[in-house]
């Protein structure tokens, strides 16, 4: 049976960042395409055995119908998977990926997930973007799900030497951001979400850090790799 588990500790300064609306809110659905389309041959027509003492038929010629092509896609409510190259279109274009996740277990008894997030800002306008506030581990290995944030313990307990702030991402600028949170001890992250809206959040509990999610899967994609090129800011090739 799955759990379902709050950990979201939000200091004073997050939550009066994100209540003020001086984030970038991203409302359009987050979509990941295959930069190689799946390939459909069709299957050539039986050819049957001649019988013996009967004249062997020789039917007319049937064209075969052209192969199909798949546009290969993932958008919500479906998770996309660690790796894959996430895109939401206009008024604020953004490339998302996962780069890595992994936990430590401490000598002290507790479990730090950490996840890495690379982010890429496709507009003309600057991307105000605080990943520590908006992302999170939403599910754990096994299947309990719940909210488990980003901490300036966590991270010191994983090893890490980070400093957790909203950034202004330029126009065409990438960052990759390192954050790490507290799950129960001994588990391991499986679903990492970045919350694409930080100024629209829901009032009935869990209270979560914004809307438009973008869920990942921790394991790598089974039926596609590569990454398309950026498109311009605002497009998305099809599908």
């Amino acid at each position: 049976m799955k759990k379902s588990l709050l950990y979201l500790p939000v200091l004073l300064g997050l939550a009066a960042l994100a209540c003020s609306g001086t984030l970038t809110g991203l409302v359009s659905p987050p979509v990941y395409v295959c930069p190689t389309p799946i390939v459909n041959t069709p299957v050539p027509l039986p050819t049957l055995p001649p019988v013996p003492g009967y004249p062997t038929l020789i039917p007319f010629p049937t064209a075969l119908p052209p192969p199909t092509v798949t546009p290969y896609a993932i958008r919500p409510p479906d998770a996309f998977y660690r790796g894959d190259a996430v895109f939401t279109r206009s008024p604020q274009s953004a490339r998302f990926r996962l780069m890595n996740v992994y936990a430590v277990n401490t000598p002290v008894g507790r479990t730090a997930a950490v996840w890495e997030i690379e982010i890429r800002n496709l507009s003309g306008s600057v991307y105000d973007v605080f990943p520590a506030y908006q992302s999170y581990v939403s599910q754990l290995v096994g299947g309990a799900a719940g909210i488990w944030g980003a901490t300036a313990d966590a991270a010191v307990d994983a090893g890490l030497s980070v400093v957790y702030e909203a950034v202004a991402l330029a126009p065409g600028e990438t960052r990759t951001f390192t954050l790490a949170g507290f799950i129960p001890y001994g588990t391991a992250p499986d679903r990492v979400t970045f919350m694409l809206d930080p100024n629209m959040r829901p009032t009935p509990p869990p209270r979560l850090p914004g809307s438009n999610a973008l869920v990942w899967r921790t394991e790598t994609n089974p039926s596609c790799g590569g990454t398309i090129a950026d498109p311009p800011a605002g497009v998305l090739p099809p599908p």
